[in-house]
């Protein structure tokens, strides 16, 4: 599980994207994105997920 300091600071960064609307929840992230809801106990497939949402390329590396 994602540790919910970290959880949290992520989700506080988002504050006010209207696009991504992240809350920390239960040692993960709750992501609600176009009238879809996921739910992310790893930091790194948030992430990734947020990063083909925008359309942008992966790093891997």
């Amino acid at each position: 599980m994602m540790d919910g300091i970290r959880a949290k600071k992520i989700a506080d960064r988002f504050s006010g994207n209207l696009n991504f609307i992240v809350h920390s929840y239960s040692g993960g992230l709750l992501v609600r994105y176009h009238q879809h809801t996921h739910y992310f106990v790893r930091e790194s497939c948030f992430w990734s997920y947020v990063y083909r949402a925008a359309g942008l390329p992966i790093g891997h590396g």
